[in-house]
């Protein structure tokens, strides 16, 4: 059996401004908007990926996000060509960074909605 990605799906305490976000940030494009049975969902496209993000469900207990590690999905990564250049842009756009190079590492990582960390990845 082969498998092949095709999405994440985030959960968003603000639907609207995440979109926004990744719109902003990373020319996210919005695919579609759907409803399914109930839940709004609007599917993005962002570095060639598809990103579902969606509010609660109803009213379920959703979990606040503290800012402290957590178990499952904490971290979208995505490569570029020129990091100092995409830490520019980022941050001229409002991106909050949280740090850069750390190591030295060709690598920096950015607070993105709902506490999901944004890694952006020098390509070699």
């Amino acid at each position: 059996m082969a498998y092949s990605f095709h999405h994440i799906h985030l959960r968003c305490e603000d639907l609207e401004g995440a979109v926004s976000y990744y719109e902003k940030m990373f020319d996210g494009k919005v695919l579609e908007r759907v409803e399914v049975r109930g839940l709004p969902i609007v599917r993005l496209e962002v570095g060639g990926a598809r990103i579902f993000l969606s509010p609660k469900f109803g009213d379920m207990e959703v979990e606040a996000t503290s800012g402290n590690p957590r178990w499952g999905v904490y971290q979208l990564a995505l490569t570029v060509e020129d990091l100092d250049a995409a830490v520019a842009e980022l941050q001229a756009r409002g991106a909050e960074l949280e740090d850069l190079k750390p190591a030295g590492l060709s690598m920096a990582f950015f607070k993105g909605p709902d506490n999901v960390q944004i890694e952006l990845i020098e390509s070699s």
